[in-house]
């Protein structure tokens, strides 16, 4: 259970770094093109957008990232209980 909850962690925060880094190259490449606001920055526009795919589906994120670590967590060959000989 220890294994399935740390790997489901991992997984979450996995999920949550690629959502932050997917928005932030949408917000670099597009900008604000997108949206017909004024032409912001592009580390800025990168930011508010991260931010704002974060805000919005963090819970998708934390679900997949969350079963797909969890899953491995449980039968992964890399992290078997050592047993003591």
């Amino acid at each position: 259970m220890k294994r399935t909850m740390i790997g489901f962690c991992l997984g979450a925060s996995c999920g949550i770094l690629l959502l932050a880094g997917l928005g932030a190259w949408a917000g670099y490449t597009h900008g604000t093109g997108w949206t017909g606001h004024p032409a912001l920055p592009q580390s800025e526009a990168a930011f508010i957008w991260a931010l704002g795919y974060t805000a919005y589906f963090w819970w998708l994120a934390v679900g997949v990232g969350g079963i797909i670590g969890g899953l491995a967590g449980l039968g992964s060959w890399l992290v078997r209980p050592q047993t003591l000989r």
